[in-house]
């Protein structure tokens, strides 16, 4: 169900075909695919734990504003992940009320795991295009994906 390109604004192209990316990413056999083991876990947990990799430790508080959402809703999602044994949450020392969040060994391997299958998926899924154009591609998708989260910052 593609379509010729140019018979609208390259507005219109792009959101048409991230509507069908987000289709294709909302289907459990496609999760799979693209997350191995962490296809069990919901997209909020799976970007949770994309959030906290590479972090220390995380506050509560900061997960919460970064998801949008009140301090309630964020302690739902992660006590899920605490449940599972994919992250830890500890008190700040500096602040006895707020709570530190760390990804514990399994949450690490997990994530890990899942960035590798994405990875080699996305990798097979353009193995027929030019390498400029991959390049090309993964350049103009990144800057994309750049001024949405500039969005969510202003």
């Amino acid at each position: 169900m593609t379509k010729k390109l140019g018979a609208v604004s390259p507005g219109a192209e792009v959101h048409g075909a991230l509507v069908r990316v987000l289709r294709w990413t909302s289907r459990r056999a496609n999760r799979q695919r693209l997350y191995g083991k962490a296809a069990e876990l919901s997209p909020n947990q799976v970007w949770l734990l994309d959030a906290m990799t590479g972090a220390a430790r995380v506050r509560l508080s900061d997960l919460a504003a970064w998801q949008g959402v009140d301090k309630s809703t964020i302690t739902v999602q992660v006590r899920k992940l605490e449940e599972r044994g994919l992250l830890q949450r500890s008190a700040d020392a500096a602040d006895r009320r707020a709570a530190l969040l760390v990804l514990t060994a399994r949450g690490r391997s997990l994530q890990k795991r899942r960035v590798e299958t994405g990875t080699a998926l996305i990798d097979a899924l353009l193995l027929q295009w030019p390498i400029e154009e991959r390049e090309a591609f993964a350049t103009y998708f990144h800057r994309f994906a750049d001024q949405l989260d500039d969005l969510n910052a202003s």
